[in-house]
């Protein structure tokens, strides 16, 4: 990719600002401003759909290449030159060979050297112990100078005999000059830190302030620091017993820092061009086209309704957190995460290439150690949030890409629609919900917070009405931190699908101090929510629905007017099909309420598709969708009090139909039927049928 940006901001009003950082290859590029409707390429779709809109951003600009400042450290400003003796010791849990420990200028550094043996720099001369650490296990390290002799040591927490990791070195040495500037500790490392003391300068306590990017000097010398790019925090610690795995509850045994040499929390770079939103700008998705040459980039962000404001009955809420969820995701990569029949390489788009070779990576990604992610920020490009982008796994678009096939539906079907965001959502709760008789979901909204959640339920408990138009929602407990909004938090706990799991001892998240893992697991199942949740995942086609005894209930039968006999949804742009890739069932011992009329479900799927690992306890290879009856997506329906309602399809891949056959299908028809009932004043359920409804 020869151009590439971000912006600071995913969601806005009219009049707020948003700054658009650009890094090029070429001289120059111009940018504009453009509504986005459609960008998804695949064939028998309609393909790009964007309206220019005339901003004073139009023109052309400087480019210039901005790097990538990557790993994270713990930077203290102001230490004076180490000029003579000095001491120093910390606990270190290495995870790959190399990187520092600790730092000041070019005085002095502490580091892991290829090996993973303990190295010292001093001036113009390199002392080492020759003893590789063991990898995943604690040590304890020291280095001093005693004004004529360089002493090292390390000392592994659990030594065996004879133990080759354990080593002692000393030698003779000349001070070098003193050198000022910042102590800069783990820069490069992949691995934990805990506990780094400077004798006479400061003693640093990481299990303080670990909501934060702080580190605290408890030595009394009052030299506190910070850490750069978000290193993991409320990780274990040395001393870890295992008593308390809540790290709020013993944060003596959480000291430690997990560094990574690849760890990005804002990249940091100048701004190119800014946009105040006009104030007559409609609420709608909207894209920075940046063009230099034959390369295009495409920078999307959310227009809000004013504040306080709607503009109609119906609301898009667009499922941001899932897309910084998968920010830049690349899993498949090198850790295939399901049975393919296809080689992955030849979908690879370029945007894949490029955050591979960064690299930049998602919450679905691991480090170089295999380690997963855990925090996720916008302050940096996220590539595969483009119009255009088709997921490798799935050979179609997927998340903000497979949302615009909603967008366009609605668009074409003339609906008037807000659009609001999950930032929107957990910052203002069921206030923002209230102002709208329905909510539509997005493709794929897996992620949410604690203040969406109870934003949603309470929107629902006084009457609103959703249409839950994806598949797998509802499901990862996740974090906004309340210190930097632009970074997300999840931990994989001990179930769930994914591509990684948690250390134990370390699912709670840092920036809010709550348990992570799954909703469900915190007694808050999707299926209680909109009335389906996670059933199976699989990545090799979509199938269609077939309609179930609950499509001719009264109370439903209007769901299905002008839908002939047969197929929902036999063709589609994702995927060729309305249920596939990840889908939902009902299930009513996870809640799922007991007049919910069963619509349609969609069966007999590959063994691709396996039943999800939460509901499995023993391996039995009798999980796949030919044989287990888990294996399937439902479409449901159901009142609520207060002339609120639930729709639900149960699949991600239903809005790649929308489009199919020139928005004349089964998908397209039900949709619309569901959409213009619930949008109106009027009770969803009809008078002479309302007494069902308890």
């Amino acid at each position: 990719m020869n151009i590439v940006g971000y912006s600071d901001v995913w969601s806005a009003a009219p009049g707020d600002r948003i700054r658009f950082m650009v890094s090029t290859v070429h001289p120059r590029f111009e940018a504009s401003i453009v509504r986005l409707f459609h960008g998804d390429p695949a064939p028998g779709g309609p393909g790009r759909k964007v309206r220019a809109v005339e901003t004073a951003v139009d023109g052309e600009y400087p480019g210039r290449e901005q790097p990538y400042p990557l790993g994270s450290y713990g930077i203290v400003e102001d230490v004076s030159p180490v000029d003579g003796p000095f001491s120093f010791s910390a606990w270190v849990y290495p995870t790959t060979s190399g990187g520092g420990i600790v730092e000041q200028g070019d005085a002095w550094r502490l580091y892991l050297d290829d090996d993973c043996a303990l190295a010292l720099r001093l001036g113009d001369e390199t002392f080492r112990t020759g003893a590789p650490l063991r990898l995943f296990t604690w040590s304890f390290v020291s280095a001093s100078f005693d004004g004529e002799q360089v002493r090292l040591e390390q000392r592994p927490l659990r030594p065996i005999p004879d133990d080759p990791a354990a080593a002692v070195a000393q030698q003779p040495a000349v001070a070098p000059p003193p050198t000022g500037g910042p102590l800069v500790f783990g820069r490069g490392l992949n691995g934990k830190l805990e506990a780094p003391r400077l004798e006479g300068v400061g003693a640093w306590d990481f299990s303080a302030d670990i909501g934060s990017d702080r580190i605290r000097d408890v030595s009394g010398n009052g030299r506190d620091g910070r850490l750069v790019n978000m290193p993991m925090r409320a990780v274990t610690g040395h001393n870890w017993t295992g008593r308390e795995i809540d790290w709020r509850n013993a944060p003596d045994e959480y000291g430690a820092v997990f560094f990574h040499d690849d760890d990005l929390e804002d990249a940091g770079w100048e701004p190119s061009f800014e946009l105040t939103v006009p104030d007559d700008l409609p609420s709608g998705v909207y894209a920075a086209w940046l063009r230099a040459g034959e390369d295009e980039e495409w920078l999307p962000f959310i227009v809000r309704p004013p504040r306080g404001e709607s503009r109609g009955p119906i609301a898009f809420l667009a499922p941001t957190l899932s897309y910084l969820a998968y920010a830049n995701e690349h899993a498949a990569e090198g850790n295939p995460v399901a049975v393919t029949d296809f080689v992955m390489e030849d979908y690879y788009q370029p945007e894949d290439r490029y955050a591979i070779e960064v690299p930049l990576n998602g919450l679905y990604d691991k480090h170089r150690d295999g380690v997963g992610w855990c925090y996720s920020s916008r302050l940096r490009p996220v590539v595969n949030m483009r119009p255009h982008y088709h997921m490798p796994l799935v050979r179609s678009a997927h998340q903000f890409p497979a949302d615009l096939h909603l967008v366009d539906w609605l668009e074409e079907k003339g609906f008037d629609v807000d659009v609001i965001t999950d930032e929107d959502l957990h910052a203002e709760g069921a206030e923002l919900l209230q102002r709208y008789r329905v909510v539509v979901t997005g493709s794929h909204p897996e992620y949410w917070t604690t203040p969406m959640l109870d934003g949603l339920e309470a929107y629902l408990e006084g009457g609103g009405r959703i249409m839950y138009l994806g598949g797998n929602g509802f499901y990862w407990v996740t974090s906004v931190d309340p210190e930097r909004p632009h970074v997300i938090e999840v931990r994989r706990g001990r179930r769930g699908t994914g591509t990684w799991r948690g250390e134990p001892g370390e699912d709670y998240h840092s920036t809010t101090g709550e348990p992570g893992g799954l909703w469900r697991d915190r007694g808050r199942p999707p299926q209680r929510l909109v009335g389906v949740g996670m059933a199976a995942q699989g990545f090799d086609r979509a199938l269609p629905f077939e309609r179930e005894p609950g499509s001719e209930d009264p109370r439903a039968t209007w769901i299905f007017d002008g839908v002939p006999p047969g197929p929902i949804g036999d063709a589609g742009i994702m995927m060729g099909g309305a249920a596939g890739l990840e889908v939902d069932r009902l299930d009513h011992a996870l809640g799922t309420p007991p007049h919910a009329l069963l619509l349609a479900s969609a069966t007999g799927f590959s063994d691709s598709y396996q039943h999800v690992v939460e509901e499995v306890a023993s391996s039995d290879s009798k999980q796949g969708g030919t044989v287990s009856p888990f294996v399937r997506g439902d479409m449901v329906f159901y009142e609520l009090p207060g002339g609120g309602a639930v729709f639900s399809v149960g699949s991600i891949s239903w809005c790649g139909s929308l489009s199919h056959n020139g928005y004349a299908n089964a998908v397209s028809r039900i949709t619309e039927n569901v959409l213009t009932r619930f949008a109106a004043a009027a009770p969803v359920t009809p008078a002479e049928t309302e007494e069902v409804v308890t």
